[in-house]
């Protein structure tokens, strides 16, 4: 390693404890999943031929279990191995946002369809652009070969759905800024019974010997990229966009979430359990124009024994479009919800021998 990048890692490791609370407090959307890079040592080649060189993480059986925690980012900022290298999830289980990223890659430096020098001139234009709106945006050079990242932190978390919009229509210019293709946004677009897509975070790139330089927005500067404590001191000191000027721009909080239960709920259930796709019986009175009336004012999403599988949760979806009901989302795990709507719910009014005797007498 030369001593350029042995110094840059010695910047790195030394502020990995503050950078590590700073992306807790304004990045992490979730701590059930993250992404993680796999050592060189795990990456094999799939099915398509493509190198396998990340996972979500924890692994499946341990979800709900293991947990991000502070600890786990600063070892992505010491970064001793590429398989401690992190990403973080872009849209939380009640689908807001804390930050907005654009992606400007060059995976494959041999494609001369797309340039390094290409990519900064479209990056720095909307780097430009964020500026003049009033957000406090960070320029990075994510992997020192043409790779650049946008990233604006929220003071709230925004409706991720909207935060999308606004990427999208920030970065619709894309072909007259030279690009053949539109970048990546994070938040992605809206897909359901998936996680969304992830961010690396700052630091050692997972495969090249880099580190991630920042844009220097200090006017009449001869260095124009600052890199070690100087990068660091950057990112620390970005200031996330408060509410009142995201709402000049149409960026809002998410809704709250109402999540309702489907059988005895929407679904009439009077015939007996069939199998989790089997719904034979149609909704009950008024669920349709109830349903759309919450919509007005909150996230409606249905959440039931059936959405364990795949089956399941198509054959929600399925009925629902049938009777033309809409709703937010079906959902496979329960999600952090304002309010649960359960046929099966035993209100708690602060004594255990009265939950026990209703638990005793439901539905005698």
């Amino acid at each position: 390693m030369s001593s350029y990048l042995e110094h840059m890692e010695s910047d790195w490791r030394r502020r990995a404890p503050d950078l590590a609370t700073w992306v807790m407090k304004n990045m992490v959307n979730r701590t059930d999943v993250w992404g993680r890079y796999l050592a060189k040592r795990q990456r094999k080649k799939g099915r398509d031929g493509r190198l396998n060189h990340a996972i979500t993480a924890p692994f499946r059986d341990e979800r709900g279990k293991v947990f991000l925690q502070e600890s786990s980012l600063e070892k992505h900022f010491k970064a001793g191995d590429n398989g401690t290298v992190l990403g973080l999830h872009s849209v939380s289980a009640d689908r807001t946002s804390r930050w907005l990223a654009i992606d400007v890659d060059l995976h494959d430096e041999e494609d001369h369809s797309v340039s390094a020098e290409g990519n900064f001139v479209a990056a720095h234009g909307w780097w430009m652009r964020l500026q003049e709106l009033g957000f406090d945006s960070l320029l990075m050079d994510s992997n020192g070969a043409g790779g650049f990242h946008l990233l604006v932190l929220f003071a709230l978390p925004m409706s991720s759905d909207i935060v999308y919009d606004f990427g999208s229509t920030l970065v619709a210019d894309f072909a007259i800024r030279g690009l053949d293709t539109a970048p990546e946004i994070f938040p992605g677009k809206g897909i359901l019974h998936h996680y969304g897509n992830w961010l690396r975070l700052p630091g050692r790139h997972h495969t090249k010997d880099h580190f991630t330089r920042i844009w220097n927005d200090e006017p009449g500067v001869d260095q124009k990229w600052l890199d070690g404590d100087d990068a660091i001191e950057r990112i620390l000191s970005t200031q996330p966009v408060s509410p009142a000027i995201l709402a000049q721009h149409g960026i809002v909080p998410a809704r709250k979430t109402v999540c309702i239960d489907f059988d005895g709920v929407i679904h009439s259930y009077r015939s007996p359990w069939a199998g989790e796709d089997v719904i034979p019986d149609p909704p009950i009175h008024g669920t349709g124009a109830a349903i759309a009336r919450l919509r007005q004012y909150f996230r409606v999403v249905v959440h039931s024994a059936r959405c364990r599988t795949e089956k399941g949760r198509t054959a929600i979806e399925r009925w629902l479009k049938q009777y033309d009901i809409e709703v937010d989302d079906v959902c496979e795990h329960k999600p952090p919800a304002h309010v649960y709507v359960d046929d099966r719910a035993i209100p708690f009014t602060g004594s255990w021998d009265d939950a026990i005797t209703a638990i005793h007498q439901f539905r005698r």
